[in-house]
């Protein structure tokens, strides 16, 4: 396996409004943000593109790899040297979840990267490689070295609710992006995918997302009254409702935003904080007990909450959702007022009475590039969304692993307004 070389080669040299257009045949489209919502203040849009660019090449060249097998690409986890976390298997090269942001910056950036194309297609060939032990829409979530899935012990061969519903979309978007006339019929491997999240990602009675397709099998049925907030994923279930007439998924997003506001309301009132995990689904959602599976801040806003104003933001960003801006708007409050405003300050796990439990690191960007696209929802907030920004240019790549580096990356396609819907539309 070979290191992607670096792309834009003499890239940054191009000005003017034709960013892009010379390398690729086409510039980045924008469309209008949504009423009132926000981008980093005092830097014209060509100079936010040549920012996301530049770290995007970084990016790539570290985590792209070409591998397991002729024309198959996956995003490597440990190409930085660094572990991969998240209960994965020792000697894991990648987890479906990266495999979804992967397909996600590749069609998203397209534009910008005239190799994007060939990748995106080595990313859909591993995944159809890989397919998850109860169907073959869904991704196995964990490859280790020699290219197979994980063991047992890890539940290698399992799905992983947010690795599949990346993936859905990206085909979507691919699909929109480039037709399905190809090598591959994007449009319909969507719509396999899609089939299969709702027949065992989402849970029979109460349409919520549950965390995956082994939740409610022999002993770890316990699980299947559980769902993650790192998987609330609200803009692309009215996408998919659009894009298939499938009018389930317009019920899953209305159960999400009501798992929002009952948590929220009931246990980190003023503050907006969510947990890594709710239970008691779907009658009496409640944060998750220490320990349930994951750690000890399972029931509190850590490394998987982290993800949470990315993803309930861009329904905001996308569709000027109100439940989205009401949902983030304390939070953003929040994390300005315990900062100081000072991103430097944002620890890696809260409570959700808001106290920080010890020994926490400090500025991680997994944590930082998702606050930044939560506070893109209100003017009000750009002093704030401007830190939040410098403070993303300052982080360099060797200074994070795969999951930050990577949440960054999703975080600068969103804020830059590069993030897209699978109706045709390239950005905002």
């Amino acid at each position: 396996m070979r290191l992607l070389g670096l792309i834009f080669v003499g890239l940054l040299a191009l000005s003017g409004p034709t960013f892009g257009q010379e390398t690729v045949g086409g510039a980045f489209t924008h469309v209008p943000l949504h009423a009132g919502v926000i981008r980093p203040s005092g830097l014209d849009q060509q100079t936010l593109d040549r920012q996301l660019v530049d770290f995007y090449a970084a990016w790539k060249s570290v985590y792209l790899k070409r591998g397991c097998g002729d024309g198959r690409v996956y995003v490597a986890t440990s190409g930085d040297g660094k572990p991969t976390w998240g209960g994965s298997a020792e000697h894991s090269i990648t987890v479906s979840e990266a495999h979804g942001y992967g397909m996600l910056a590749l069609v998203m950036l397209a534009d910008a990267d005239p190799e994007a194309k060939d990748l995106f297609d080595g990313m859909v060939r591993f995944f159809l490689d890989h397919p998850a032990t109860s169907d073959p829409g869904l991704m196995a979530w964990n490859q280790v070295e020699g290219c197979d899935n994980g063991a047992e012990v890890v539940g290698g061969s399992n799905s992983a609710t947010d690795g599949d519903l990346d993936i859905a979309y990206a085909l979507l978007l691919a699909d929109s992006k480039w037709g399905s006339t190809g090598a591959f019929d994007y449009r319909a491997l969507a719509q396999r995918t899609l089939d299969a999240i709702l027949a065992h990602d989402v849970a029979g009675q109460g349409d919520f997302v549950q965390i995956g397709d082994w939740v409610e099998t022999g002993d770890d049925a316990t699980y299947a009254f559980t769902t993650r907030t790192s998987d609330f994923m609200l803009s692309h279930f009215r996408a998919f409702a659009e894009a298939t007439g499938n009018d389930r998924w317009l019920r899953v997003r209305d159960e999400t935003y009501d798992i929002v506001a009952s948590i929220v309301q009931r246990f980190s009132p003023g503050r907006g904080l969510a947990p890594d995990f709710v239970v008691g689904l779907p009658d009496h959602p409640q944060p998750a007990p220490s320990g349930f599976l994951e750690g000890e801040f399972d029931g509190d806003y850590s490394w998987n909450a982290a993800r949470y104003p990315w993803r309930v933001g861009l329904d905001y960003l996308l569709y000027g959702e109100k439940r989205a801006y009401e949902a983030l708007a304390p939070l953003n409050a929040f994390i300005q007022t315990s900062t100081c405003g000072d991103p430097t300050e944002i620890a890696s796990t809260y409570l959700l009475d808001g106290r920080i439990p010890p020994d926490q690191s400090r500025n991680p960007m997994a944590f930082v590039s998702m606050f930044a696209v939560g506070a893109m929802i209100d003017r009000k907030n750009q002093k704030w969304l401007d830190a939040l920004w410098s403070d993303m240019l300052d982080s360099d790549l060797s200074d994070e692993d795969y999951f930050g580096n990577t949440l960054k990356l999703m975080a600068m396609i969103a804020v830059t307004g590069h993030w897209s819907k699978p109706d045709g539309d390239e950005g905002f």
